[in-house]
């Protein structure tokens, strides 16, 4: 089992690794050299840091979204008891409440595309063109 000065001493490596290789552009061979290990300890170094980034970034991501949507809820529970007294201002906090859910909607995904499974046969291909032949008619008369 690695200890806590092991652990911190492959993350600095990894660290080291992935500054090398991202801004620096060397080779994972010449990363080797210059760190003085071998270049498949290196190469599992750049992976190992790769991971640990993307789910760091995952992470934040996720907060972040939290945190988008719990505003969200504060606006939309502040402003409807206004909507439902209605009065001079109930249209605006009615106008706010939908922008507040159509932000919430894009940040759970719900506008996300659908993928479709289409299949187009002769017969549809068919019909498609004959009604392309009436409209051109249609648009000569």
């Amino acid at each position: 089992m690695a200890t806590k000065k092991n652990a911190d001493i492959a993350r600095q490596r990894e660290d080291e690794v992935m500054l090398l290789r991202t801004r620096e552009r060397l080779e994972f061979r010449e990363i080797a050299e210059r760190i003085g290990a071998d270049v498949k300890n290196t190469y599992e170094a750049w992976k190992r840091g790769r991971t640990r980034l993307h789910q760091e970034a995952a992470d934040s991501f996720g907060a972040y979204v939290g945190e988008q949507l719990a505003t969200c809820k504060q606006v939309i529970d502040g402003l409807m008891p206004q909507v439902f007294a209605g009065g001079m201002n109930a249209s605006k906090a009615a106008e706010a409440i939908v922008k507040a859910m159509d932000h919430e909607a894009k940040l759970l995904g719900l506008y996300a595309p659908v993928k479709a499974n289409v299949t187009v046969t002769d017969e549809m291909t068919t019909r498609i063109k004959a009604l392309a032949d009436e409209i051109a008619q249609l648009e000569e008369t």
